[in-house]
């Protein structure tokens, strides 16, 4: 089972080009982390949105924290990363390792391998020092705007769960990320971006601003789905 996650959030690159962007992450996934041994799925999720904060975002899922934590990664994962770079120089992924801190279902959604009509609604949070991990995790499902989209989902979208994650690496851009997964919104789209456009109303909302809490959310498709067989 999974005891660790990466999730990676990678910015436009400055000189375009997103097909190459899309083959360094394969190289660094096939080269190197693939060949982990705690390694069991990772997702490389495409912003659906026109005008994208984040073109691609990263969901990788380990066994033990080795690997977020740089305990245990192989000395080849550098000379992997040098010759990534040869394929595009300018990628760029703010990357954090997290724990799964909660699920609305009560168990963790496993195992990762995932149809092409999947969609996600991802989430995430940079919450102050002063609101502390058990605050946060006692309110998730009202501060990450679960109960909100629970309420607004119809039964044709296919919610299937929601999923929150902890950050629990020094470096990494959000303290929270939550994954919503639909199975009914692959032609559905302008559903999708109706469901973030109520949580990102949600989220600019007093209710999170008392508490200085940044939020944000986009519809997102898995385009590669590597998984450990």
């Amino acid at each position: 089972m999974a005891g660790a996650f990466v999730w990676n959030f990678f910015v436009p690159p400055p000189s375009g080009d997103l097909p190459k962007l899309v083959e360094y992450w394969f190289y660094v996934g096939n080269h190197a982390v693939n060949h982990h041994p705690d390694f069991l799925a990772t997702h490389l999720h495409k912003n659906l949105d026109p005008n994208p904060k984040f073109v691609y975002v990263n969901f990788g899922v380990f066994k033990t924290d080795g690997f977020i934590s740089g305990r245990d990664r192989p000395e080849y994962m550098k000379r992997v990363m040098m010759e990534a770079r040869k394929i595009k120089e300018d990628a760029k992924g703010l990357m954090g390792g997290f724990v799964e801190a909660a699920v609305t279902t009560g168990k963790t959604p496993y195992p990762y391998e995932r149809p092409s009509t999947a969609r996600f609604i991802v989430s995430n949070f940079t919450v102050p020092d002063d609101v502390s991990s058990e605050d946060f995790e006692a309110n998730w499902r009202d501060w990450a705007g679960v109960s909100l989209l629970e309420k607004e989902v119809s039964p044709d979208m296919g919610y299937a769960y929601s999923a929150l994650y902890r950050r629990v690496t020094p470096h990494g851009p959000y303290r929270y990320v939550v994954r919503s997964e639909f199975t009914g919104l692959h032609d559905r789209h302008e559903a999708g971006f109706g469901l973030v456009g109520k949580l990102r109303d949600y989220f600019g909302s007093y209710a999170l601003a008392s508490r200085k809490i940044e939020a944000d959310a986009t519809l997102c498709s898995v385009v590669i789905d590597m998984q450990k067989y």
